[in-house]
């Protein structure tokens, strides 16, 4: 996977050179937003596709980062759980190795039938 991921980054960037350089005129065509309430309309100045473009990508992006926080922090505090769990384990074993050995009781032969 290693040798693999630089070359689909690599494919993925020259793919979007490729396309911003074939629609150089599409990208720096300008645009206005509008929206009408019926109370108040609003509209932007013109403003760049390629800025429109860019901006939803960061919204987008942005939104997905916060989606994703809240479980982070789960597998976070999962991951702290479970280090503390380990840690206790490990004592207790510590504990368990320190005590001296017991004698089994070998089975005696008086419950053997003869």
């Amino acid at each position: 996977m290693k040798s693999i991921k630089p070359l689909l980054v690599t494919a993925v960037l020259l793919f979007v050179v490729v396309v911003v350089v074939q629609n150089r005129a599409v990208l720096t065509d300008t645009e206005t937003l509008r929206l009408n309430l019926w109370v108040k309309a609003y509209e932007t100045p013109p403003i760049q596709l390629s800025i429109y473009f860019l901006g939803f990508f960061l919204i987008g992006f942005l939104l997905s980062y916060f989606h994703g926080l809240g479980e982070r922090f789960k597998t976070r505090n999962a991951i702290k759980a479970h280090l503390q769990k380990i840690s206790k384990l490990e004592e207790e074993v510590k504990v368990l190795k320190s005590l001296p050995p017991q004698e089994e009781n070998p089975p005696s032969n008086e419950s053997e039938p003869a």
